[in-house]
């Protein structure tokens, strides 16, 4: 029996790891035989930095091209263990430049000779190299690495397969909308490494956003995706000022379980990372507020660099109130795109599996 390793940041309560970590999960049970392979998860209890333990590893989804993971794929290849790059990716706060066509681009990073080397090396002999975004592999093209076969196979919380929406009510027949028109926004915290580096100005951004919103007929759902979350959200609920109109939830829940709750929202405003792709598996258009690296390698990676707004933008209360606010025709457009999308990154992630590359 194959010993799998899959190495991610699990084992905290933060809903995007744990979901991606579900994804190779269920992935493998479908593809692989059960008799033949063991899949460890790298959870705290786990002896997971000894990867002389294990037949082959993979560095799972999530940024994780950073120094410290590299050099336990580095140790792995040279053992001779099977490994791959599975939906992973790059972050740091870079700075934003100007780019084509209204877009932006990512300034060069700078990293030392030896992690260039070893994530050169890893990335040529893994037998599948999948990364999340064009933004990681131009890092990668930007640090010297092979990257001939790379794939941009987008992140792999894409994979998830949307439960069936609940009930709901019937539009009304003047308006043909529903009573209750509710945008959900999700805020949190990172601890200030964002663009622009203030938390409280995207904060009070957003509690303008949310008065305009209600102002014109919307409702408010506030929700978090991370235990440590919590504050923010409850400061965010208290500059809103109008607890008729908003919902508070600091709960954190299954990812199936987001799904269902964002099934029932016109649109929602997201600063994490995976509170944007439980809107797409969703179906329901997202605006990302865009905080570090990984929110512009996952949105352009998706197609849509249209729905970020920097959190160091200069109106960037008035660019959320515009995201939140999606017309019929957009609404059906985002769809295509993101189920394009979905498809993309089945095709890619399932490849290492049904070609037995693990």
């Amino acid at each position: 029996m194959r010993s799998v390793l899959y190495l991610g940041w699990i084992g905290f309560n933060n809903l995007g790891d744990e979901w991606m970590w579900e994804m190779f999960r269920d992935m493998a049970a479908a593809e692989l035989e059960p008799a033949a392979y063991r899949i460890v998860p790298s959870l705290p209890s786990v002896d997971w930095k000894n990867v002389a333990s294990y037949d082959s590893v993979v560095l799972g989804g999530g940024s994780l091209i950073i120094p410290g993971y590299v050099e336990l794929m580095h140790k792995a290849m040279e053992l001779g263990k099977k490994t791959m790059i599975w939906g992973s990716g790059h972050d740091r706060l870079n700075a934003l430049l100007p780019g084509d066509g209204g877009t932006v681009m990512s300034d060069a990073a700078i990293e030392s000779e030896d992690y260039r080397r070893k994530l050169d090396e890893v990335i040529a002999y893994s037998g599948y190299a999948g990364v999340r975004g064009p933004w990681t592999l131009q890092y990668l093209k930007e640090l010297g690495v092979r990257t001939e076969g790379v794939d941009i196979s987008g992140d792999s919380a894409m994979l998830m397969i949307a439960p069936e929406p609940m009930p709901q009510e019937e539009p009304d027949a003047k308006t043909g909308h529903a009573s209750v028109r509710r945008i959900g926004i999700n805020w949190g915290t990172s601890y200030n490494r964002i663009f622009g580096g203030s938390e409280t100005y995207v904060e009070d951004a957003l509690a303008q956003a949310a008065k305009a919103l209600i102002a014109q007929g919307y409702s408010i759902y506030l929700y978090s995706v991370w235990g440590p979350d919590r504050d923010a959200l409850q400061r965010l609920h208290s500059k809103i000022g109008n607890p008729d109109k908003t919902v508070l939830d600091t709960n954190v829940y299954e990812a199936a379980q987001y799904v269902r709750l964002l099934q029932t929202f016109e649109a929602t405003l997201n600063f994490k990372l995976h509170a944007n792709l439980l809107s797409a598996v969703a179906g329901v258009p997202f605006g990302c507020i865009g905080y570090r690296f990984k929110s512009f390698d996952l949105l352009y990676g998706l197609g849509l660099p249209e729905r970020i707004v920097s959190t160091d933008d200069p109106q960037l209360a008035a660019r959320l109130e515009q995201l939140a606010i999606v017309p019929p025709q957009e609404r059906v457009r985002l769809a295509g795109v993101l189920a394009a999308k979905q498809q993309e990154t089945r095709d890619s992630l399932a490849r290492p599996f049904r070609e037995r590359l693990i």
